[in-house]
């Protein structure tokens, strides 16, 4: 099959999270391509669906046709808004490495590449994901995002890590120890 690099780059990722939400694909292709318009997301996602490599799923989102009985995972999803909310200038690798929802390598403007791991706290958990994240091996930049403010007091972690709070509709980050403290504007 003759696919595109638009098709191949955004396939890549569908095969990592197995669903993506509709208003998440054009920012998704404007990643690598700013000048991407919504007629060129909707030209990939039909051309796609025809041939077969991807459906549309009752729920607002996209999917692997093998997926279409199964339901999104709201963290992956959550963690694709993650993502996006970064701002990256290019996006090299995104993956679904467990025990983490989504790794991904994004290349910033001067060159410098960061490995970042989504990890969503769940509250009560704190300190199971503080322990596990404390023993990782690889350099990632964690990103966690909890359910309430209060949750970050009970996450000790000496890695790099941002916390991550949904306020209204944006998604708010928070370095490690700068988490009582009002973002900056």
């Amino acid at each position: 099959m003759n696919l595109t690099e638009d098709q191949r780059y955004f396939l890549s990722i569908l095969r990592e999270t197995g669903f993506i939400r509709l208003d998440q694909v054009l920012p998704l292709l404007r990643i690598n391509e700013p000048q991407k318009e919504i007629i060129h997301a909707g030209a990939l996602l039909r051309r796609l669906r025809y041939m077969g490599l991807l459906a549309r799923s009752g729920d607002g989102c996209i999917c692997l046709p093998d997926l279409l009985r199964d339901r999104p995972d709201s963290e992956i999803l959550l963690s694709l808004d993650v993502l996006l909310a970064l701002r990256p200038e290019r996006l090299l690798q995104v993956s679904a490495r467990q025990p983490y929802k989504l790794c991904f390598l994004l290349q910033r403007s001067d060159g410098w590449i960061d490995y970042f791991a989504v990890m969503p706290v769940q509250p009560g958990h704190e300190g199971r994901i503080s322990q596990l994240l404390q023993a990782e091996q690889k350099n990632y930049v964690f990103l966690l995002p909890l359910e309430n403010m209060e949750q970050h007091r009970q996450i000790t972690l000496s890695r790099s890590h941002f916390f991550v709070l949904r306020q209204g509709e944006r998604l708010r980050f928070y370095k490690g120890g700068e988490a009582g403290k009002q973002p900056r504007q």
